[in-house]
């Protein structure tokens, strides 16, 4: 399964979450996680990653085929691979395309892909938007914020499912959530120092908190498509 991960604002815990359930995924399987935005080398620790990463790939020729993905992943865990974002300037847009056939080129290195698309751009098609609307499954981080929520209506981009982020001291509750973006919120997840604890002193790997990991298993519950399973 080919499954992305994003939000409409910076900030809302797109790639935390989406480097939680990769890790979580790859307890029982063969996991790749691409980094669109580059936050995920740092949370997971993993130094060095090639010049060249997927952004890379989806603006290069036919002839660079899906072996070039796995080439350019490196390991995480045994059973997780990490492919970063490369060096192309992501203002400049890839063939439509291409990046179509990314699920393809990314899944014959595993059988699960999960995408951390970090913010797609309001109110414009961007790659980002094209790999969401090409996944298998399109996970929307939202936190009740009015700016978040005003983004996320202009957000090209039809989800399979909302995840919440909680947080004390908000105006907004649940409900408005989903009445600004008409549909449910299939899933809340508090925020929880221990995971911003975990993140910050590189323990994302080797300790990352109960909270987290149980809500992960959650979420990857909540998939429909049966086909990883």
């Amino acid at each position: 399964m080919f499954w992305s991960v994003y939000s409409a604002k910076g900030g809302s815990g797109v790639s935390v979450l989406a480097c939680a359930l990769a890790l979580e995924a790859a307890q029982d399987r063969s996991v790749l996680l691409i980094d669109w935005c580059g936050d995920a080398a740092d949370i997971l620790s993993v130094p060095d990653l090639p010049p060249e990463g997927v952004r890379d790939w989806c603006r290069a020729d036919p002839s660079v085929d899906g072996e070039a993905v796995d080439q350019l992943a490196r390991p995480v865990t045994d059973t997780l691979r990490l492919l970063g974002p490369g060096a192309t300037d992501p203002t400049q847009p890839a063939d439509a395309g291409r990046i179509a056939a990314l699920s393809d080129a990314a899944l014959r290195s595993a059988s699960l892909v999960i995408v951390d698309l970090g913010a797609i751009p309001p109110a414009q098609i961007s790659d980002q938007a094209v790999v969401a609307s090409v996944s298998d499954r399109a996970t929307l981080v939202v936190r009740a914020c009015y700016l978040n929520l005003r983004r996320a209506t202009r957000v090209p981009v039809e989800p399979t499912d909302v995840v919440e982020i909680t947080e004390p001291g908000r105006s907004l509750k649940t409900v408005d959530i989903e009445g600004v973006l008409k549909r449910p919120v299939d899933l809340r997840i508090a925020e929880d120092p221990l995971v911003a604890r975990a993140v910050d002193m590189g323990l994302s790997v080797s300790r990352a908190p109960w909270a987290i990991r149980r809500a992960c298993r959650t979420l990857h519950r909540l998939d429909r498509t049966e086909a990883w399973r």
